[in-house]
């Protein structure tokens, strides 16, 4: 149960997170770009309403990628049980041959 809830977290805030950096580091970018040789600007400290919240693309790119990662990753979980198998380490034979270790498929009990 706690598996589900991590990868589920996982999948929803890890993308969010990169998206974030990218995001980041795009207006970093493009700042620096755009500032390249211009004069210092004044700085106005009036308090004003911001202007900087997320689009609303950004939210719903999100959303919808952190949806789809988080359904790659329950659906890779697998909770089928593994096939009963039969490990034979490795070993010296009769004619002292080296033999590789094995693993084979437990037979069914009725045969």
């Amino acid at each position: 149960m706690i598996r589900y809830l991590f990868f589920t977290l996982l999948g929803f805030f890890g993308p969010a997170l990169i998206m974030l950096f990218f995001r980041l580091l795009w207006y970093r970018v493009r700042h620096q770009w755009l500032t390249r040789n211009q004069e210092p600007e004044i700085i106005d400290v009036t308090p004003k309403k911001p202007s900087h919240l997320p689009s609303k693309l950004f939210i719903v790119l999100w959303i919808v990628v952190s949806l789809a990662c988080t359904a790659f990753l329950l659906w890779q979980l697998d909770d089928s049980p593994a096939k009963e198998q039969i490990y034979i380490p490795a070993h010296i034979d009769m004619e002292g041959n080296f033999v590789p270790a094995q693993t084979l498929d437990a037979k069914p009990q009725g045969q």
